[in-house]
């Protein structure tokens, strides 16, 4: 009987654990899993085109958005659902939004070889686009899409662009940050139909997604949408090709950063083959920066204590270095005598530059040079950013030395690159690193990631900073720069001109122009460079329209 008992109790406890794994199993099935085998269930029986892809915003630091994303209605057609193929519907539409006979042509062959559907017209307007829908046409719809790139995107560049086709971010931050921004649950216009492919009475066509998978997650930028905007505004006006940085000098956040040519990102093949390269971002593409590095061997030669302010210097209007003659900017101008320091960086003046940068020596020079940034990327990280190009101090020969002191032959530098040395200066010798993405967010607002300054390194004494920004301002004042001069506020900076060794047609050397500055004059904000290709002269062209682009962005 005992015996008997304990099979009773082991069956029920076996039917137990049975009946225990079936609810589990159900309950996995309809409450954790249900809504996905729901869709699956349903994509069997549907006829679906993706309208929206879900991607990340990207926003300015007060989380405006960059991309200036839009809303157009598109006419999507369902060849399945469309009675008579024989285009009677596809002419009617024609008689709404005048189709091209082209389009019209070929959506006519798609209807008679293809049961997939697709776009037969884009932005057509609310009105249309209301008016279609009440007209009820079978296999027809209206529905509104988002516009990645909508009109007036600003810092093209920097945004960067996707491939359509599957989503993918190309450059700038859409390609930095592509597994971030890019989601994966993508919109559908769907169809809704029987085993026969007819509409579900009741159901029609409806907005969907197919598929569970991550949220996207939005990149809010150091980048402020009103300075950008005031920069690119001057820039449309003052150049063809070039680039404009922004940046604050005590933290390294990049507010502006824009190139010219740009570009519009929905017709991307447009560009490809223009000589003009638009889609390339000169902000971090490395020039000659041409005098602009003087500033360099003045920070080297009083650092090493090769000179003092008041040393005196001789500016015969040109310097003979190896059996080579070096001639001024203004050589036709004539010797400019004696002159201090604060006077040859006021008056660009290439033969006192290269005086010291002989005296100096390669090896300190090029060691300043690489403390203030040159020869490295920064760590903005942007695909296809520069490095610029540095010599080896061994291999500088004095008719080498003597074309590096005046930012000529095998110096390049990025605009990012300058704005750091700038911001450098500005900041009393401490050197940070730009940065431009501030923080990660979900779509809700929410704070995923936040980032800071990197660490500060002092590459410079404190008291040789304050006399290059002494330096700097008498540029402005009575040297190279007074076209930079911000009236109210002040300014001070470096002009550069570099030779590129082309001619223009006129038989004119070819020049690349330069300003590095910074305003207000006292307790700076900003730091601003100013690159324009072939854009000739640093004082009568790259100048003006940093006073220009200075003054807008203190009036914000």
């Amino acid at each position: 009987m005992a015996y008997s008992n304990r099979r009773i109790y082991q069956l029920l406890l076996f039917f137990l654990v049975a009946a225990g794994f079936l609810v589990l199993r159900l309950f996995y099935l309809q409450i954790i899993h249900g809504p996905q085998l729901a869709l699956e269930g349903l994509s069997i029986r549907v006829q679906e085109l993706p309208v929206e892809v879900a991607r990340g915003e990207i926003l300015d630091c007060n989380r405006l958005p960059l991309t200036s994303t839009s809303q157009q209605y598109n006419v999507i057609v369902f060849p399945g659902q469309i009675e008579h193929k024989t285009g009677q519907a596809l002419h009617k539409l024609d008689t709404i939004i005048d189709l091209p006979p082209v389009q019209l042509d070929m959506a006519l062959r798609r209807l008679s070889t293809s049961q997939y559907p697709f776009r037969l017209a884009k932005d057509i307007g609310y009105d249309t686009a209301r008016k279609i829908n009440e007209m009820q046409i079978p296999g027809v719809v209206a529905v509104a899409e988002k516009v990645r790139y909508g009109h007036g995107v600003l810092a093209s560049h920097v945004v960067g662009y996707i491939n359509a086709a599957d989503n993918k971010g190309v450059s700038g931050i859409e390609g930095m940050y592509d597994e971030l921004l890019h989601g994966s649950q993508p919109e559908y216009v769907a169809a809704l139909v029987d085993a026969g492919q007819q509409l579900i009475p009741g159901l029609g066509y409806k907005r969907m997604k197919l598929t569970a998978g991550n949220r996207e997650t939005n990149i809010i930028l150091t980048i402020d949408k009103h300075i950008q905007q005031k920069v690119e505004e001057v820039m449309d006006h003052t150049m063809v090709k070039g680039a404009v940085v922004v940046m604050r000098p005590y933290t390294g956040e990049v507010l502006a950063m824009a190139s010219r040519p740009a570009f519009d990102a929905n017709n991307l093949s447009h560009y490809l083959d223009q000589s003009s390269a638009p889609l390339l971002n000169r902000a971090i593409s490395a020039y000659q920066p041409g005098s602009v590095f003087k500033l360099v061997v003045a920070a080297a030669a009083l650092e090493n204590k090769t000179v003092r302010m008041d040393d005196s210097f001789f500016d015969q209007g040109f310097i003979d270095v190896n059996n080579v003659r070096f001639q001024g900017w203004d050589y036709e101008q004539g010797p400019k005598g004696r002159l201090t320091l604060m006077e040859a960086m006021a008056h660009s003046s290439n033969p006192v530059f290269i005086e010291i940068a002989l005296k100096l020596g390669a090896d300190k020079l090029i060691t300043m040079a690489q403390k203030l940034g040159y020869g490295s990327r920064t760590k903005l990280d942007f695909w296809g950013e520069s490095k610029g190009n540095l010599p080896e101090s061994d291999q500088l020969y004095p008719g080498d030395l003597a074309n590096l002191a005046i930012g000529q032959g095998f110096c390049e530098a990025t605009p990012v690159q300058l704005a750091q040395m700038t911001a450098t200066i500005v900041n009393d010798g401490i050197k940070v690193e730009p940065y431009i993405v501030s923080m990660f967010a979900s779509p809700d607002g929410a704070i995923v990631k936040k980032f800071q300054p990197s660490s500060a390194v002092r590459v410079m004494s404190r008291q040789t900073a304050e006399r290059l920004r002494t330096m700097m301002a008498a540029v402005t004042q009575y040297g190279t720069g007074q076209a930079a001069y911000v009236e109210g506020a002040g300014s001070a900076g470096k002009t550069g001109s570099a030779e590129t060794g082309r001619i223009s047609s006129t038989g004119k050397g070819i020049n690349h122009a330069w300003f590095a500055g910074f305003t207000p004059l006292d307790r700076p904000q900003y730091v601003i460079v100013i690159f324009v290709e072939e854009g000739m002269s640093g004082s009568n062209v790259a100048a003006p329209i940093f006073r220009e682009i200075a003054a807008a962005v203190l009036k914000q």
